[in-house]
């Protein structure tokens, strides 16, 4: 089979390189040797236009001038680049911040594939478009007849939504490196993600440090992940604000063995996101056998149990998440 995928994002993006990305490789580099399979993505600098990676296919479209000119090359050349290909399905992975105009009949044979609600988070994070990227996230579930999503909770919510739509679920996997790890508790609790401050709660996370500091003394906290320089600096910003310097630690981007031994010997991982689809560090902690403090949202809801693998607490309320690093 021919399979095309429109994704905006890319593992090497470094402006993104988020779990959508990861997901998409994992699954695909155990599909190319089956099938034949074609990753439409958005231009970043120093990419190549066309590349091969795990036996796929990688086409990038757009601009690599800069991260805004880069989503909307890759909403203007996308669609055209898929009526250039040969595919016996095609799959349009949803982004509310580079939506895809895409022509009904094309729609028809396609596949859309959502993972998680933003709502009018998307105002908050980017106030002059968030308007339009609130409205197309709802005009897509209207636009196709196959929806596929990767957390119950969602699917769920996709279903009230798309009421003519036949929605379906695909679980994400766990790398097996995971379960070989062997856990071990020092004193820090742990925040591994895209240092997306807004999305990810990285404030609500910090404020809620500060409000425990004092009274858990040999306690730090350490930030790992990807994230831009600018993104980094924003986070940074935040500790020295919380007057947590010396507390909080910003490691930034890891390589595979440096995840692994901060996930190994963290107290808690902590998912204190505001939108989800999953939670990908959610369910890794939980191979390592550690704890997870997460935010009661969709996705996070089905990658936690609560009371038995983490605990999950009310979004956006910094007292309750300090309450679940106290327990």
């Amino acid at each position: 089979m021919k399979i095309c995928h429109l994704m905006y994002d890319d593992i090497a993006n470094p402006w993104l390189g988020g779990g959508g990305a990861v997901r998409a490789m994992e699954l695909y580099r155990r599909l190319a040797s089956r099938h034949e399979i074609t990753v439409v993505s958005g231009l970043f600098p120093g990419a190549e236009l066309e590349t091969e990676r795990h036996g796929l296919r990688l086409l990038r479209v757009g601009s690599a001038r800069s991260y805004a000119l880069s989503r909307v090359g890759y909403c203007r050349a996308a669609v055209a680049q898929l009526q250039r290909l040969e595919w016996d399905l095609w799959i349009n992975e949803f982004s509310a911040f580079a939506p895809l105009r895409v022509p009904a009949a094309l729609r028809r044979q396609g596949l859309l594939l959502f993972y998680h609600f933003m709502g009018l988070h998307a105002l908050a994070k980017h106030p002059l478009v968030g308007g339009v990227a609130w409205l197309c996230e709802r005009r897509a579930l209207r636009a196709y007849g196959r929806i596929l999503t990767i957390a119950p909770s969602v699917q769920a919510h996709v279903q009230r939504r798309a009421h003519d739509a036949e929605v379906d679920l695909v679980y994400s996997g766990v790398d097996r490196r995971f379960f070989a790890l062997v856990p071990e508790e020092a004193p820090y609790l742990l925040y591994f993600g895209r240092m997306d401050v807004h999305t990810k709660g990285i404030d609500l996370l910090i404020a809620a440090f500060a409000d425990i500091a004092n009274g858990h003394p040999d306690i730090r906290l350490k930030l790992a992940g990807r994230g831009t320089p600018k993104q980094l600096a924003r986070v940074r910003g935040l500790v020295r604000r919380a007057g947590l310097e010396g507390r909080v630690e910003v490691i930034g981007n890891v390589e595979e063995e440096r995840q692994g031994e901060l996930l190994r010997r963290a107290l808690m991982v902590c998912v204190p996101s505001r939108y989800e689809g999953w939670g990908m560090v959610a369910v890794e902690a939980a191979a390592v056998g550690k704890a997870v403090l997460g935010t009661d949202i969709d996705g996070l809801r089905d990658a936690v149990r609560h009371d038995e693998t983490g605990v999950l607490v009310p979004p956006v309320v910094v007292g309750a998440l300090a309450e679940g690093m106290r327990a």
